[in-house]
């Protein structure tokens, strides 16, 4: 739950911003340990999909938030800046000079000037809201507290960029289907509406009997002669229907379920995401974070919401003294293999290595499952396309030889 706060300090300072905690005496809680009195504490009530949709949009013309990557790079900055010896306030400054533009520079800006008013880096980068995941916040306030705090920006770095690759070659892998279906569209589309109706006529004074994949198509296109500029009017409704049923978290719950099932995606799917969550609770436990704090920070970068909840579900257990094999063992997408290694880890006292091993070990296989599902999306994008191109083709050809064989008979 979020919670929003308005709240000052001994110099009569004011603050505000919104804060993330299971429950209001938790918020009031960080609120105190940054040094603040609360003037005002309310929950910010959950968004509809209608206001996530107005939110998205407000994010878009204003850049409120940074972008994955831009974190990676502030952190590895800031690691570089603070391992040479620089105060936090001097490296921000140094980054704000080093050409901090746009919103990552409004952000360096606003961050500079709390921590140059004696504010903890951590407290003020929870107070930029949808900013900084609650992950690194947490990293950086456990590295603060322990004097390592470049150490902790080399791992966050590290692990920023670990993820911000496999997501992106994620994307890569599925633009090159995404370009060929758009143009098999937009080329179905042109031979319907332009070249199709020139042979109607034709067609349609034949004496012989049309193919079925013939009379389909003059169909589709008298249709979309017909209705075409209707459906381009109804087109953009129905596309913002869609975004808002794909926000409702039903649909969402079951699109991601749907999406771990899938024969290579949805491996794929997995293993980058599991790869995501042991790393990032790997990360939390060396920092000293217990276990069932660390896997509820931990769910939130499985990117699934099928298995943020399995997360949330084992992060109960273990709270309720459950040892993790034995929680995670249940889930129905948790690879099998890395059972054995959690378990040694947990006996042996070294459940950090073996997550960090197992985290690894995921990689490797979401790369393996990367590569094979790139090699069959390419050919099966262009087997796909030449059939529809052949079909269309066919259904045009087809009708104009047979009535040649007949006229020759």
């Amino acid at each position: 739950m979020n919670y929003a706060y308005e709240a000052c300090n001994r110099q009569g300072e004011h603050f505000q911003g919104q804060i993330e905690a299971g429950s209001r005496q938790e918020a009031a809680h960080k609120i105190r340990r940054q040094g603040l009195w609360i003037t005002s504490l309310q929950e910010v009530m959950a968004k509809s999909p209608h206001a996530s949709l107005v939110s998205h949009l407000r994010r878009l013309f204003t850049g409120r938030e940074i972008s994955p990557a831009q974190t990676a790079c502030f952190c590895r900055q800031m690691a570089v800046l603070l391992t040479a010896g620089m105060p936090v306030h001097e490296a921000l400054k140094s980054l704000l000079a080093g050409g901090g533009q746009g919103s990552y520079g409004q952000l360096l800006a606003r961050l500079y000037q709390k921590v140059l008013k004696g504010r903890a880096l951590s407290a003020a980068m929870e107070e930029e809201s949808g900013s900084f995941s609650p992950q690194v916040i947490r990293l950086v306030e456990a590295g603060e507290q322990g004097g390592s705090l470049e150490a902790i920006f080399n791992r966050l770095a590290d692990f920023l960029e670990q993820s911000v690759q496999a997501k992106e070659k994620m994307k890569s892998i599925m633009l090159y289907p995404a370009i060929i279906a758009i143009t098999a569209l937009a080329v179905l589309i042109f031979m319907t509406l332009f070249i199709l109706p020139t042979f109607a006529s034709l067609l349609a004074n034949l004496q012989s009997e049309l193919p079925l994949a013939t009379k389909l198509l003059l169909q589709v296109s008298a249709f979309l002669q017909e209705r075409g500029q209707l459906l381009c009017g109804l087109s953009l409704p129905c596309f913002g229907i869609l975004y808002i049923v794909s926000q409702l978290p039903q649909v969402r719950f079951i699109c991601a379920r749907l999406l771990l099932s899938l024969p290579i995606m949805g491996r794929l799917a997995q293993h980058t995401a599991w790869s995501l969550v042991l790393g990032t609770l790997a990360l939390l436990i060396e920092q000293g974070i217990v276990l069932h704090e660390a896997l509820k920070m931990a769910a939130k970068t499985a990117g699934n919401p099928y298995l943020e909840q399995e997360i949330l579900q084992v992060q109960a257990k273990v709270e309720q003294g459950s040892s993790l094999m034995k929680a995670l063992s249940p889930c129905p997408f948790f690879p099998p293999m890395l059972q054995e290694m959690l378990e040694a880890g947990e006996q042996s006292g070294q459940l950090e290595t073996m997550l960090n091993k197992a985290a690894a070990f995921c990689q490797v296989l979401a790369e393996n499952e990367s590569a094979r599902l790139q090699a069959l999306a390419e050919p099966a994008a262009i087997f796909a396309v030449g059939g529809l191109v052949f079909f269309m083709v066919m259904a045009v050809i087809m009708p104009l030889l047979n009535t040649m064989d007949a006229l020759t008979m």
